[in-house]
């Protein structure tokens, strides 16, 4: 009885005693991430520039994450040449694209369709296990209001896999094109690989 009073004041003492050596306050916490943001921000940005804040706002505004590299950057060229066309007030003629004509640009072409096809399958087989994972949690609460989120939770995520998958298939569908293309463009087929 005496063996097992003095173990446990034991570790009683011992767990008053970590507590307080490894307690840290919380303002000093507060303090040391405000000037980890400070330096970050001096670093990345030298011309005066704050840093791009991205919030959940912007991640709802289009309805579906951006996965690809290359739909953003065909946004941004669509934007730009919209904007030249407006600045000098007149409509260019439509330019017959005749598309690469050297091995460095039809395999960069095909690099980037295909690699943007590879993120979007990696995005979709995360979402498919949060989809999963939400599945799990919601069969195993008994809270209604609990599940009521955990299902909401789980529709978005969903219809992201949906739009995810449906990107999946476009991008299939491009590198189908593409080797279309060069088909009758004569390319050596050991250029699209």
């Amino acid at each position: 009885m005496k063996s097992v009073m003095l173990g446990c004041v034991a570790g009683l003492l011992l767990a008053v005693c970590s507590s307080q050596v490894a307690a840290q306050p919380l303002a000093e916490v507060a303090r040391l991430e405000k000037l980890r943001r400070q330096a970050l921000a001096e670093r990345t940005a030298p011309d005066g520039a704050p840093p791009k804040v991205y919030t959940a706002s912007d991640l709802r505004g289009s309805g579906r994450l951006t996965t690809s590299a290359l739909e953003t950057s065909t946004a941004a060229a669509g934007t730009a040449a919209d904007a030249t066309s407006t600045t000098t007030g007149t409509e260019d003629a439509p330019t017959t694209d005749e598309g690469p004509t050297d091995e460095d640009q039809w395999r960069n072409r095909v690099a980037a369709v295909r690699e943007a096809r590879e993120r979007a399958r990696l995005m979709a087989d995360a979402l498919q296990n949060r989809v999963d994972g939400l599945w799990a949690d919601y069969t195993t609460r008994d809270d209604p209001a609990q599940r009521t989120v955990i299902e909401q939770n789980r529709q978005e995520a969903l219809a992201e896999l949906e739009n995810t998958t449906n990107q999946i298939n476009d991008l299939s569908q491009q590198l189908a094109d593409i080797a279309e293309e060069a088909r009758r463009a004569n390319v050596p087929p050991g250029w699209l690989r």
